[in-house]
């Protein structure tokens, strides 16, 4: 281990070259203030490089109505302890902002299917670029393969002491600064280096934690059959019940798997499922397989159905309406795949019923969901009350500020997260400005 490195030092250091962090210095930057960025990763952004399959959804217009209310519409695609937390940062910049500010960084975005933006190019790594552009045209530094290994904060000037360990020579360097964004992620990405460290470094400042659970990933079953559904994609309507009771219910394709369930609306349920598995309350995923009719519409059709092809064994009664591989599960749960040749019209009141409820409520316990790895937010993090919700500065630590998923503030599946990451590196840069020029 070399001996420290002369002491480099900026006005504003930000931790974390990610979508907030980012936002946070190209606005710091623009106001005026000297900052530098630490990345412990080779390049910027690594984690937006992998984002909506390599385009990169940046926002959702789909709350933009032209009215009032679209920010509070907005707000409500987030989760936190703090229910209103995010609002006031919503407020100060939002989707038109967003778009905006990409336009002016020489970025236009363009709407693909339900609200969801990308760049034109639908390449994330456009991005990427046009970020390095604007670091680089601002000259605001970034430190690359810089690891944080622990910050100090000082009564005296400057405030804050940041020692890094450079992972490309082994060498210990030491950053100071008056003000210190921290801008690291969840643990979301990991493969992209999001290790949850922002937790750590808060966490030795004083700040308390809600415990990190994966959100927006898929649900782990415990069915016999799974693997015999494996493939399937249908269109319907999943619940996700607590304890018995529905909490919520989204419709969309719904994805089969070896271990359970994907798809949009199985993503947009899963925090949900998440939260709850880890207080040990009983999380069950119903399926309907028919969405567009009642159970009495459902009952009529079979029924017609069956009276029709009274004939026909009942295997082949569900041809044509019903995913081929459903059909053999259906049986089982019927208890009727030993009698391949039962027809129709031999089909006994107890066995229909079997059938109605497979095909309005289907229901699965869920046992887990996937990990850290394969989740695309975090839901949890750094307690929100320790937070001002206008400014994101750190109530304990004056000249502490927060950006990004590092909070407890999650967003829905489609473009939320980013737009949350965006909105909030933009208010704490702007924040610190007024502070700073005031």
């Amino acid at each position: 281990m070399h001996d420290y490195q002369t002491f480099l030092h900026h006005k504003l250091i930000i931790i974390g070259a990610g979508a907030s962090g980012l936002m946070a210095a190209v606005t710091a930057r623009d106001l005026g203030i000297d900052t530098a960025i630490l990345e412990g990763n080779d390049r910027i952004g690594k984690k937006i490089a992998m984002t909506g399959d390599g385009r990169c959804n940046i926002t959702n217009d789909s709350t933009m109505t032209g009215t009032d209310d679209e920010v509070v519409a907005l707000s409500r695609k987030y989760h936190s302890s703090q229910a209103e937390f995010p609002l006031p940062v919503l407020q100060q910049f939002g989707i038109r902002q967003t778009i905006d500010f990409f336009n002016m960084l020489g970025l236009p975005l363009t709407k693909l299917k339900e609200g969801l933006m990308y760049p034109m190019s639908l390449q994330a790594a456009s991005v990427l670029d046009i970020f390095e552009l604007a670091l680089e045209e601002r000259n605001v530094p970034v430190y690359l393969n810089n690891k944080v290994l622990d910050v100090t904060v000082s009564t005296d000037h400057p405030r804050f002491k940041i020692t890094c360990r450079n992972e490309t020579d082994e060498q210990q360097i030491v950053y100071t600064s008056e003000y210190l964004f921290i801008c690291t992620g969840g643990l979301t990405g990991q493969n992209a280096g999001t290790d949850g460290s922002g937790y750590v470094l808060a966490q030795n400042m004083g700040h308390a934690m809600v415990e990190p659970v994966p959100a927006i990933v898929q649900l782990k079953v415990q069915y016999p059959y799974m693997k015999a559904l494996s493939g399937i994609k249908l269109q319907g309507r999943a619940h996700i019940l607590v304890n018995g009771e529905i909490v919520r219910s989204e419709t969309g394709e719904i994805h089969f798997a070896d271990y359970g369930f994907s798809g949009p609306p199985i993503l947009q349920l899963s925090r949900i499922a998440a939260v709850h598995l880890s207080r040990g309350d009983s999380v069950t995923l119903s399926i309907d397989l028919m969405p567009n009719r009642t159970k009495e519409e459902v009952i009529e059709f079979l029924e017609m159905n069956w009276g029709t092809f009274a004939h026909r064994p009942v295997a082949e009664s569900f041809i044509g309406f019903l995913h081929k591989k459903l059909i053999p599960v259906m049986l089982k749960e019927a208890r009727i795949d030993q009698e391949p040749n039962l027809l129709c019209q031999d089909l006994s009141w107890k066995t229909k019923g079997v059938f109605y409820k497979i095909l309005k409520r289907w229901d699965f316990k869920v046992t887990d969901t996937h990990s850290f790895e394969k989740a695309q937010a975090t839901a949890g993090g750094i307690v929100t009350k320790d937070l001002f919700a206008d400014t994101l500065e750190s109530k304990l630590v004056p000249g502490l500020y927060f950006a990004g998923e590092v909070m407890d503030v999650d967003g829905e599946f489609g473009g939320y997260n980013l737009q949350w990451a965006w909105s909030s590196g933009y208010a704490a840069a702007m924040a610190l400005g007024k502070h700073i020029f005031k």
